[in-house]
């Protein structure tokens, strides 16, 4: 239950206890009252409590990436989900993606979680001279930049790289501009897949979807099954509990679910119609 709950509950409850409390029993309910407002305020701090632990990205799109990606060797590539600025969240699970660049303009203390299993590259005039994992940040070369991950950038992306791989960061226009996003995909039976999110890392029970803004890939873990859509039609399943990873597609996407989930496309095959809605 969320906050907005809590305090409808409150408000019910105390103005039930008010109306009973009336005559007679009025110093009881007024007991009773007192006692109830304590254990709803100790829910509701509860909540709010677990909310700034707990807490991770549920935008269902990253309005703030700055458009920009980092490319590595055979056009292996991941958005940046930061260009010289520190996530704001202050909680990153280790399925959730971050992908961050910090040039010497960067004047700022660096924010890393070794919950989240950081990775980071140390580049120097375009190459990777070093790599370093589940560490603080060092100091910015004068001559280059840091790239930092974290989540599934750090552990599934950033493991494809070796010092001395030639890198770039370049500019990339969206595919799709903020309300044109779509919120649903329709299978031959007119069934609606809801889409919860697009373009970040996949949360447990979700259903996300993946166009070739995010990356070459969508670097989920094997816990899911995803699909990979063009023109309306399955060209590729990816299976549960299976190591590969998903590519996608530049000229379509990938719906990819997890946990409670799965079942909406768990049955699905190549060849399938799987329709977008724009």
């Amino acid at each position: 239950m969320g906050v907005k709950g809590y305090l409808i509950l409150t408000s019910v409850y105390v103005d039930e206890i008010s109306v009973k409390g009336r005559g007679s029993a009025r110093s009881s309910a007024q007991n009773m009252k007192q006692k109830l407002i304590r254990l709803l305020m100790i829910l509701l701090l509860a909540t709010l409590f677990s909310v700034v632990l707990f807490a991770d990205d549920t935008r269902f799109f990253r309005d703030d990436a700055p458009n920009k990606r980092f490319v590595g060797p055979n056009g292996v590539y991941m958005m940046l989900s930061q260009y010289n600025n520190n996530f704001t969240h202050e909680v990153i699970q280790s399925f959730e993606s971050e992908l961050a660049v910090f040039t010497p303009e960067f004047d700022g203390k660096i924010r890393t979680l070794s919950s989240a299993r950081v990775c980071i590259f140390v580049v120097r005039d375009n190459k990777v001279t070093q790599i370093i994992k589940n560490a603080g940040a060092p100091r910015i070369p004068e001559d280059g930049y840091l790239v930092v991950g974290h989540g599934r950038a750090a552990e599934a992306f950033m493991t494809q790289f070796k010092v001395g791989d030639e890198v770039f960061v370049v500019d990339y226009t969206p595919v799709f501009r903020e309300k044109e996003y779509p919120e649903a995909a329709f299978l031959a039976d007119d069934s609606v897949i809801p889409i919860e999110a697009w373009n970040k890392g996949r949360r447990a029970n979700e259903v996300l979807a993946y166009n070739s803004d995010y990356a070459d890939k969508t670097y989920n873990n094997q816990y899911g099954v995803e699909i990979v859509i063009v023109e309306d039609e399955v060209i590729h399943v990816r299976a549960y509990d299976t190591n590969e990873i998903c590519p996608i597609p530049e000229d379509g996407f990938v719906i990819s679910t997890h946990g409670s989930r799965n079942p909406l496309i768990i049955d699905i095959l190549i060849g399938d119609f799987v329709e977008i809605a724009y």
